[in-house]
């Protein structure tokens, strides 16, 4: 995707700012699972980890932006690859629209978990739903993917940013920073579990980031769209990793915490937190798809294998949202951690070539 007069969309910084975190706050950003998952289980160091997230999804974003500005590209495999190179930018392309499937049928685990939680439907029902909308949408390409997302975000984050902090006001003297459960042994301290989850995370943003630079008013805009949404995010993580802490067995035993929490302090606001949750799963799900629906070739067999893609991934999801958080993600988080590498090299060669 590269940026035309007749394409481009004039996208505000705010406008920018929400697609990035809209992105990044998916289910288990939403639910509080990934902050327990990553951040929660190491009690009071998990604070530590949650200051490292916001400095690397900040600097990684003006990366993300500067690279797809100076290539006028939003291709994925441009943005990370340091090489003018064909055979390696396929392969990048091929291994970076796995990750973002596997983020879709993730996000189609999590609406499942969550229809089934909240009016005890069988777990497939919401999957399937998810699957259609996803698919309607992403198939209209990235200016209805934006629209979507730009219009459904703001409301997510002032909603999951009140309710956390009404949690927060009748229990925070529940709060233990002591760590209490043991951490996956794919991510045993704070330090190595803040890269896996940016890591993996960054993977989806890439794509969707890429193409609101080239879409954007001017790079200067879409940098900063980048560094608001990033403090956005940090800001939301913070409050929902003590969230998590006000009852840590109840965080490390439910699927969707926030939900339960929600619950037990505020009843009659589980339903309502249920439909931001779902909302939130779409979003990210959509931007996920869409970003792997950009790696498919061109031609008059793409909506055929977008649809043979968005089922396969269904069956998928049937692994279930709670394995997917605690054995795929940080899986994705270890090899994504080598293109973010890649990245910041394409990104020190971009800046040396200026200045010779």
């Amino acid at each position: 995707m590269t940026r035309s007069d007749s394409d481009k969309l004039n996208l505000s910084f705010m406008r920018i700012a929400f697609l990035y975190f809209g992105v990044l706050m998916g289910a288990g950003f939403a639910s509080g699972k990934e902050m327990w998952q990553f951040f929660g289980v190491f009690g009071g160091l998990g604070f530590f980890g949650i200051l490292l997230i916001i400095f690397l999804f900040i600097a990684l974003g003006i990366i993300i932006v500067y690279i797809s500005s100076h290539k006028n590209t939003g291709d994925l495999s441009k943005i990370i690859s340091p090489f003018d190179n064909h055979t390696i930018e396929r392969i990048i392309g091929i291994i970076i629209a796995a990750f973002l499937f596997m983020a879709y049928f993730s996000m189609l685990a999590a609406g499942g978990a969550l229809i089934q939680e909240q009016f005890g439907v069988n777990r497939l029902a919401g999957s399937i739903i998810l699957m259609f909308i996803i698919i309607i949408i992403t198939v209209r390409g990235f200016g209805r993917v934006s629209s979507f997302i730009g219009k459904i975000v703001p409301v997510l984050l002032v909603f999951t940013l009140a309710l956390s902090l009404i949690i927060l006001a009748k229990d925070y003297k529940s709060i233990s920073f002591e760590q209490i459960i043991d951490a996956s042994p794919l991510a045993q301290n704070w330090f190595i579990s803040a890269i896996v989850f940016v890591s993996y995370n960054i993977m989806g943003a890439i794509p969707i980031l890429g193409s609101c630079t080239i879409h954007s008013e001017n790079r200067d805009k879409a940098i900063l769209g980048a560094v608001i949404g990033g403090i956005f995010l940090g800001i939301c993580a913070l409050i929902l990793y003590l969230v998590t802490l006000t009852d840590p067995i109840l965080s490390n035993k439910q699927p969707l915490p926030m939900l339960t929490l929600s619950h037990k302090i505020l009843p009659n606001i589980q339903a309502v937190y249920s439909l931001v949750l779902f909302i939130s799963i779409l979003g990210t799900a959509i931007s996920c798809f869409y970003g792997y629906t950009t790696k498919l070739a061109d031609n008059s067999k793409k909506k055929y294998i977008i649809l043979i893609s968005a089922v396969a991934g269904f069956g998928f999801s049937l692994l279930g949202f709670s394995n997917i958080v605690a054995i795929i993600y940080p899986i994705e988080g270890y090899i994504g951690l080598l293109f973010l590498l890649l990245m910041t090299w394409n990104f020190v060669h971009i800046k040396r070539e200026k200045y010779k």
